[in-house]
């Protein structure tokens, strides 16, 4: 689960809890004694976020900004001007840094019980909510399409030129935002507010719940994951067998670089396969524990997942702040150009009242010269 939980338990036996993921809402509303260990159960499960959780979500957002600053520094190289895969890593650092944040924010005003800063208009909360359902399914989706593109390059790439190029991958990132805006608009529609010991907050309502239920599972997580994974294994396959055929009927300066675009294709794979990595196991804890609690069964599994919610969160938030170290840290390429941009930075203007020494020549000299040289070849 990526992100937020609230629930409410008031001892005269009417009882009301609540649970968000990334804002979504899992309702119990009962004034029966039939309801109360279900509440119970959620209440234990998804309780304020402890100190700790808190302090490690700030360190992984200040960590993860960090780097989605530096991915624009790196992109801005001339030599990836002609390229598609730089638009997918601008397009995800923006995307990825929003998510942080919100995310960050959410869990502050959790901790400090102080959603009322915030949400006092029902508007805010309600557009601040879509908001972050909207980067939250992006993120996963520009992803699928940066492995797509490096799909496209290794098994097709007489048709490199035609499918991989800047323009066409804008227009697949600007495609993909306007789906998770268009797939999340329906929730505006949909709000209520939540109220709690001590604070109160805006959640979806109970007429959208199992849409922004099947929105999380299937669109943010399973299935991103599965075509990161498929596509993934596709193109390791290709680059496995290539690399066969090469040291059979290839020489070695073709050979030498084949070699080259393998390696240069090996921080982007990464980045698709730790981000399926870190993706997983909230997908597998979120699904569980959303298809427990709408139906109410197995509470011992519940508690049980319980332990393991925030550092999965913590796992998953890492997905959003990783690519850039995790293109410095493959790549000597990359490392030799942010040292470069470094240097640049750190060194000092030179004096430019510098003098430069002239000499004078005589122009009848050489004019001499000339005409005796071809006196002695004529």
């Amino acid at each position: 689960m990526s992100n937020t939980s609230m629930a409410s338990y008031e001892e005269d036996g009417i009882s009301t809890a609540s649970t968000t993921d990334s804002g979504a809402l899992l309702n119990v509303t009962s004034s029966n004694t039939e309801s109360t260990e279900t509440d119970i159960a959620i209440l234990l499960i998804f309780k304020d976020p402890s100190t700790v959780y808190w302090v490690f979500n700030v360190i992984v957002t200040a960590i993860g900004l960090i780097g989605n600053c530096m991915v624009f520094a790196l992109m801005r190289e001339v030599k990836f001007s002609l390229l598609s895969y730089p638009v997918y890593l601008k397009f995800l650092a923006v995307s990825d840094s929003a998510v942080l944040i919100t995310s960050c924010i959410h869990e502050s005003l959790r901790l400090f019980k102080s959603f009322y800063l915030m949400f006092t208009s029902l508007a805010f909360c309600n557009v601040w909510r879509v908001i972050r359902f909207i980067v939250g399914l992006l993120s996963p989706w520009l992803l699928v399409g940066l492995t797509l593109d490096r799909f496209f390059c290794v098994v097709f790439p007489l048709k490199r030129d035609l499918f991989c190029t800047p323009r066409k991958a804008s227009v697949v990132c600007f495609c993909l935002t306007c789906v998770s805006v268009a797939l999340m608009l329906p929730l505006l529609s949909d709000v209520k507010v939540v109220k709690g010991p001590q604070d109160e907050t805006c959640v979806t309502g109970d007429k959208l719940v199992s849409y922004y239920v099947f929105l999380r599972l299937l669109f943010t997580s399973l299935l991103p994951c599965l075509l990161i994974l498929v596509f993934t294994v596709m193109i390791i396959i290709r680059i496995k067998r290539s690399a066969t055929f090469r040291k059979r009927f290839t020489s070695t300066s073709s050979g030498s670089t084949d070699r080259a675009q393998d390696k240069s294709l090996r921080p982007l794979m990464l980045i698709s396969l730790l981000a399926f990595v870190t993706l997983l196991p909230s997908t597998i804890s979120e699904s569980v524990i959303l298809i427990l609690m709408i139906f109410k069964l197995h509470f011992k599994t519940l508690f049980f997942l319980k332990d393991l919610w925030m550092p999965f969160n913590i796992l998953y938030l890492i997905n959003f702040g990783q690519n850039f170290y995790i293109l410095v840290s493959s790549s000597t390429n990359y490392r030799k150009i942010m040292k470069r941009k470094l240097n640049c930075a750190n060194v000092p203007k030179r004096n430019e009242n510098i003098p430069v020494a002239t000499s004078s020549v005589n122009v009848s000299d050489i004019s001499k010269d000339v005409t005796q040289s071809c006196t002695a070849l004529s």
